[in-house]
């Protein structure tokens, strides 16, 4: 698989624009994931499918999140490196980011976005005390 960022709820903003050029100078496919994507499970959105392949599935009737979301497929971690690194010199802030791994491949984008969140106010509460 090539390295991918799935981005979510930044498609046509600055940040995103930004984050764009940061990512596809690092060699990276940037792919925008809109809400009716949510379903299909993240590891197949940065394969590159799409939701014509997966008609046959269904929502759960859950609601789209508004939260900007990051989802990061590096081809190594010197590339992950990289890559936050130009997000902090670029001043490119996106709270809610997670790397690809097998044990949230098969995870959609809501239940994903959900346990990210859940960590991110962990963490921020753990700072705050």
């Amino acid at each position: 698989m090539r390295q991918t960022v799935l981005c979510y709820n930044l498609k046509g903003t600055k940040k995103g624009r930004k984050l764009g050029m940061i990512f596809s100078y690092l060699g990276f496919i940037v792919r925008h994931i809109l809400p009716e994507e949510y379903h299909i499970p993240v590891g197949e959105l940065a394969e590159g499918k799409t939701d014509e392949e997966t008609k046959s599935e269904e929502t759960d009737g859950e609601e789209p999140f508004t939260d900007e979301m990051l989802i990061l497929c590096p081809a190594s971690e010197a590339s992950l490196d990289k890559a936050l690194f130009m997000m902090r010199k670029e001043k490119v802030q996106v709270p809610l980011k997670a790397v690809l791994t097998p044990s949230n491949q098969e995870w959609d984008s809501v239940s994903l976005h959900n346990e990210i969140l859940k960590e991110h106010k962990a963490m921020s509460d753990k700072k705050g005390n």
